[in-house]
Order: structure tokens, then C-alpha cells, then sequence
């Protein structure tokens, strides 16, 4: 048995893996080739710095890592931890962590991120014997949408670049690390942006990727709220793309967006804890 990292391994051996070991999920699926490079594009995979278990030079068991510099910091995002069925109970997920992490230290990470599931107690509590600490709890959504009233005075309009500063003002919360603005910066020329204009002025704006149909970012300006420009946004989507829609990670905490995502008719369908472990 060898452990290594994942630089020049296909994805098509990843994928071959990642799904054997997510068939028996809590909420099981299945991903082809393009849905996880997809995926591995929208998680800033790197695989110099993720990690494999081999047997027989086939893989068995894998860590996929995103890299990204997030205020001056070196993250790490954990995108999937996977073990095929058979070789469970076997502690290589700590073994892969008792490799990888003295590589990370090395190249100044400075903090690890994830996401896990509410209902994976087991999981929860290796992590935090790990020394993850729990930072957010967060909603993911999934549904038709329905939108009965807009507003007729505010213009949509494609969005041909991102001001960050202005759009930034306009959220309450901190996006999490698929909806970030490095990965959409990222993923600009596969996206659907659009803002909400009033008198010339950018006072919302709404982020989608066709692919997965999902929206990766939606904020309306403070002192704009309640005034249907969410819904005219969402609407503009649907009548091009469909009205079924999902929206992965929202904080919690934030109740304005959780209340304006039910009553669009979304619903949750998952409830995830986001977790940190710091290595400084």
C-alpha cells in the first residue's frame, strides 16, 4: 500500500473512485467526467496538494484539496474525502492526513476548510479528534421556483465584469468556498451574471451556473430589500433556464435570504456544518 499525492493521476481514475465511494452516501450519487471536472474547477482543486491511497498502483482511497489565498492566508478546501467500500475500517483517511499535513505545514498553509454533513456523526467526530473546530452551520436548497410579483422599474442586464467592492457591500455574510469570488472569478465565461439596475445604479445582482443549475450568489443593496428585486433577478433565469434551481451552503444565521429562498418555493434538502482547522 502506498500514500501519495494525486498529481498525474486522470480524473478518470478519480472519478472511477469517487463515485464507488459516495454510491452509499447519505444522499447518494453519481458524477461523469465533466460534472467532476466541473466540480474540481469550481473547488480550485489542486492535486499536487491532495492525496491518495494505492494498492497494487490502483486507487483506493482520496483526498481532493482546493488551494486558494484567502485574506493574505494559504486555505486548503477539503472538496471530498473518499474511501471505496471495502477498504473502510481501515483508518486510511487519518493515514492520509498523517502524510499530507507535514507537505501543507511545509508550504505555509494556514488553515484547512470543509464541509460535512449534520446526520454524519462519525465523520463530525473524527474531525474534530483532528482538531477541526466548527465554524457555521449552513442550509443547501433545492425546488421549483415560483415568482408572482417583480418589480417593473428595475432593468436586468447582463453583467459584463464583477466590481467586487460594490458587490461585496451589498451581502450580509460570507460566501463559502464553492460560492467565493475567486471561484467565479474563475468560472466568469461559464456562468450567468446579471444586475438589477434602478436609474442606472447597480442595486442587486444574481450569479448562476447553467451547468449544475445552480446559484452560486444572490445580494440585493441595502436600502433596495423588500422591493421584489431578488424575485425579478430569479425570474430573468427561469424564463431562460427553467424554474428548477438549487443553492448549496447558505449561512444559517442569515435569516433574510433563508426567508426569501422558502418563499420562492425552494426547500431544504441538506443541513452541513462548516468546519476549520488551523495549522498556524
Amino acid at each position: 500500500m502506498e500514500i501519495k499525492t494525486l498529481e498525474g493521476i486522470s480524473k478518470k481514475e478519480i472519478l472511477n473512485v469517487f463515485n464507488d465511494s459516495f454510491a452509499d452516501y447519505f444522499i447518494p450519487f453519481k458524477l461523469t467526467e465533466e460534472q467532476l471536472a466541473s466540480k474540481m474547477l469550481a473547488d480550485k482543486t489542486d492535486l499536487s496538494v491532495s492525496v491518495g491511497v494505492f494498492e497494487n498502483e490502483k486507487l483506493i482511497a482520496f483526498i481532493l484539496h482546493g488551494f486558494d489565498t484567502i485574506n493574505n492566508q494559504k486555505v486548503i478546501y477539503n472538496g471530498g474525502t473518499g474511501v471505496i467500500p471495502k477498504k473502510r475500517g481501515f483508518g486510511l483517511t487519518k493515514q492520509m492526513y498523517f502524510f499530507i499535513l507535514p507537505i501543507l505545514i511545509e508550504k505555509g498553509i494556514s488553515k484547512l476548510m470543509l464541509e460535512v454533513i449534520i446526520e454524519n456523526i462519525q465523520a463530525i467526530k473524527s474531525y474534530e479528534k483532528s482538531g477541526y473546530k466548527i465554524n457555521r452551520n449552513l442550509l443547501c436548497y433545492k425546488g421549483e421556483v415560483v415568482i408572482t410579483n417583480t418589480n417593473s422599474t428595475i432593468k436586468i442586464e447582463k453583467l459584463q465584469d464583477y466590481n467586487w467592492e460594490l458587490m461585496e457591500s451589498f451581502g450580509d455574510i460570507q460566501p463559502t468556498w464553492q460560492n467565493s469570488k475567486n471561484v467565479i472569478n474563475k468560472l466568469i465565461y461559464n456562468n450567468v451574471s446579471l444586475g438589477a439596475y434602478f436609474e442606472n445604479q447597480l442595486v442587486g445582482y444574481i450569479i448562476y451556473n447553467p451547468t449544475n443549475k445552480r446559484i452560486q450568489q444572490i445580494a440585493v443593496k441595502k436600502g433596495f430589500r423588500q422591493k421584489k428585486i431578488a424575485s425579478t433577478l430569479v425570474l430573468e433565469l427561469i424564463n431562460t433556464f427553467g424554474n428548477t434551481i438549487s443553492i448549496i451552503n447558505v449561512d444559517k444565521s442569515s435569516k433574510p435570504i433563508n426567508a426569501f429562498l422558502h418563499s420562492i418555493g425552494l426547500k431544504t434538502n441538506l443541513e452541513q456544518l462548516e468546519m476549520e482547522l488551523d495549522l498556524d
